[in-house]
């Protein structure tokens, strides 16, 4: 069998990649995802219309390698974590899913932090909403069968079965102390043990769910009985295909969200944004940004319209052409990409973007150059959380994701962060690498993730070296950046509420 099909799911697009295992070329499809936010705070997606975009992207995908389908020996799917999907007796959607990025859980999460004597939970966390869907949709709740994350879903279209895997179960998980957590938060938020039954139970994401079924390999362009293997959330994917897989090694992913992220043995007390779990032997601490690639995507669509609307994805090389031209620390300008509010370490979810120190000297080049540098920022916030924990920075970092194309990007991500950056040969590829080699382990071709890795010839990375001229000017913004909030928070407050 020659060919992978690897389905990599973001936000507001899904990718489907054919890999040949002989040549190691890719071909991709995609097929764009509707974003609904029907009032503030709320953050949702059809789930049948996502599986619709899923067999677009596949259907052209297979069009574009001109593959045979018998030749596929598997398919893997990756998808966003902590959706919330529930499904009746059939496995029909009862309501939009609420997405990762939903914080309809202010009220719940209050209770919840109140209950555990500590903070725990946002709005926006997976138990908060759990807790408003049983509370507020109580019949919803009721008719619910099964409660599911997206990549569950996509898996039972493709085969008929549910089950899901650790990165995005918080019911159950191998780590016993993530457990413990786990159980001690399911205690106060109302579920009761028959509410449980509702949630699917684990695989290993390298294990075969099932093989498809006539009509979804039908709507996929696929042959009927192709393994369906485990896959795992994006996080984990992106994680995987860059490499890191032992602790202590990070990544920097620069999408519609963004973060950076650590490998770690075990989770840390009071150390990063979040946690997941990698696999039956890792965790991983985040340090998220809510909204990264949106935020510049935004400035574009403002900035640049009558562009964007000539040029289509070309606009991008306009915008680094502009960056380019403007001094490193723009002058003065600084920017904050907080548009829906942001995450620790920043703790910063009222707040909204900002463009602070404007003069008659400030075009929109030095708008958008301020935006890169704002992300920027954020990224060298956590790595000051990351070396107080080790007492060093690390020597690199590896930055991936659509951002990690632009190199006028990376040499400010270099400088400000004051290491070297690190950027594979694909970086937009980096999540369907992870899901590859999560296919090679499962369909018994490699034997674990560092043989699967090797096994692969992923081209040269490009190396941006920082400059030491540009320190001074970017400590002294990312001085005044790191006080802002804190600064501002009172007319946050008083603008948006406290939450």
């Amino acid at each position: 069998m020659r060919y992978i099909i690897a389905f990599d799911c973001g936000t507001t697009a899904i990718k489907a990649v054919c890999i040949d295992r002989e040549t190691g070329k890719l071909t991709s499809g995609k097929a764009e995802c509707q974003l609904f936010l029907p009032q503030p705070n709320w953050a949702e997606q059809d789930p049948a219309q996502l599986w619709d975009a899923l067999c677009a992207a596949s259907r052209e995908c297979v069009q574009k390698a001109a593959l045979n389908p018998q030749e596929v020996a598997g398919v893997v799917i990756c998808a966003p974590w902590k959706n919330i999907i529930p499904l009746d007796e059939n496995g029909t959607p009862l309501r939009p899913s609420m997405i990762w990025m939903d914080s309809r859980g202010i009220e719940q999460a209050a209770r919840l932090n109140n209950a555990m004597g500590r903070f725990v939970a946002t709005g926006q966390d997976y138990f908060a909403r759990l807790m408003w869907l049983k509370e507020e949709e109580p019949d919803i709740w009721a008719k619910a069968k099964h409660i599911v994350g997206l990549n569950c879903y996509f898996k039972f279209r493709a085969t008929g079965n549910f089950f899901t895997e650790c990165s995005d179960d918080f019911i159950h998980t191998p780590n016993a102390d993530v457990q413990a957590y786990y159980s001690e938060i399911l205690s106060h938020t109302g579920l009761t043990e028959a509410d449980l039954e509702k949630f699917p139970p684990s695989l290993p994401s390298t294990a075969c769910v099932g093989k498809l079924l006539p009509e979804a390999a039908e709507a996929l362009g696929l042959a009927a009985g192709i393994p369906v293997l485990g896959g795992f959330g994006d996080l984990n994917a992106i994680t995987f295909g860059c490499g890191c897989i032992e602790e202590p090694m990070t990544h920097i992913y620069l999408g519609t969200s963004g973060w950076l992220c650590e490998t770690k043995n075990n989770r840390v007390d009071g150390y990063g944004a979040g946690n997941f779990t990698l696999d039956e032997q890792h965790e991983c601490t985040i340090f998220s940004l809510q909204t990264g690639g949106r935020a510049y995507d935004w400035l574009i669509s403002q900035f640049y319209a009558a562009e964007r609307e000539e040029l289509g994805d070309a606009v991008f090389d306009l915008v680094n052409k502009d960056v380019r031209s403007v001094p490193a620390g723009c002058k003065g300008l600084i920017a904050t990409h907080w548009l829906g509010g942001e995450l620790p370490p920043l703790a910063a979810k009222n707040a909204k973007g900002l463009f602070f120190n404007i003069t008659d000297q400030h075009d929109r080049r030095y708008f958008a150059r301020a935006m890169l540098e704002s992300i920027c920022f954020t990224h060298r916030l956590s790595l000051e959380h990351y070396t107080k924990l080790h007492g060093s920075k690390p020597s690199s970092i590896r930055v991936v994701g659509g951002g990690a194309m632009s190199a006028e990007w990376m040499q400010m991500m270099a400088d400000i962060l004051q290491i070297p950056v690190q950027v594979p040969a694909n970086p937009r590829y980096v999540g369907t690498m992870g899901a590859y080699y999560c296919a090679l382990i499962g369909l018994g071709l490699a034997e674990n993730y560092a043989d699967a890795i090797a096994s692969q010839s992923l081209g040269e990375e490009t190396v941006y070296t920082p400059e030491p001229d540009n320190f001074a000017v970017y400590d002294k913004n990312f001085s005044v950046y790191s006080k802002l909030y804190a600064t501002l928070q009172p007319l946050y407050d008083e603008l948006n509420g406290v939450y």
